[in-house]
């Protein structure tokens, strides 16, 4: 057994409630994290494009991110006409004085950006591949961005080992340790303060700029 959201504990087999389920689309379910396995492409920091057409790409936050992070109270977008490259910062989730940025799926300029979001953020955590998505893209270079984004059943595999090392942070840092046949509950953070908001983003939303240097991995003890 372990703890649940409300300091109880999973029982075998025992499913959390999911969040809205974008309806039309191909999703497989990893640990409750909902994976899209056509048309959209996922970055390694968990935003997601999908194409329209050979002139634009969609862009926004994954279902990880979401039930990883919990409902944001505000989002920063990118401001329209401005060049993003791919991995590079370009938006920003706010909950509790806490920020998470997030880089760019693909190199291009900002063409528009959706207008619900503003008015409430809440949209990405509760529909995140379709009334949530944030922003779209004139992109350049896109065949080569492409080459370095998961898709399809690629994009399963990927989330599942994420899953996995959520899986053991969450055991290493909280003591909760998932049973078979259960599923991640919505707002890890929320749940499991004891996990550090800055370790959950740069763990799982900022590692390229971590692996690279660009930022200082946060250090923590078992304990802390």
């Amino acid at each position: 057994m372990a703890k649940s959201q409300e300091g109880k504990f999973f029982e075998e087999g025992q499913v959390m409630m999911p969040q809205q389920k974008s309806k039309g689309l191909q999703m497989e379910e990893v640990f409750g994290f909902q994976v899209p396995v056509e048309n959209y492409y996922l970055h390694r920091g968990h935003a997601w494009a999908l194409l329209e057409g050979d002139d634009r790409v969609r862009v926004g936050l994954d279902d990880f991110s979401q039930k990883l992070l919990g409902q944001a109270a505000e989002v920063k977008l990118p401001e329209i006409g401005k060049v993003y490259y791919q991995n590079h910062l370009c938006m920003a989730l706010f909950r509790e004085g806490e920020k998470a940025s997030f880089e760019a799926p693909v190199d291009g300029a900002i063409e528009t950006i959706n207008p619900k979001i503003r008015q409430n953020p809440g949209l990405i955590h509760d529909d995140p591949y379709v009334e949530g998505w944030l922003f779209t893209v004139k992109p350049v270079n896109l065949r080569l961005n492409l080459e370095n984004l998961v898709y399809g059943e690629e994009a399963v595999v990927w989330i599942n080992a994420e899953a996995h090392r959520l899986l053991n942070l969450m055991d290493t840092r909280a003591g909760v340790v998932l049973p078979d046949g259960g599923t991640i509950v919505d707002d890890v953070y929320g749940n499991y303060r004891e996990l550090g908001w800055r370790v959950l983003v740069q763990e799982f939303f900022l590692r390229n700029l971590t692996t690279r240097g660009l930022i200082s991995p946060v250090k923590w003890k078992k304990g802390d």
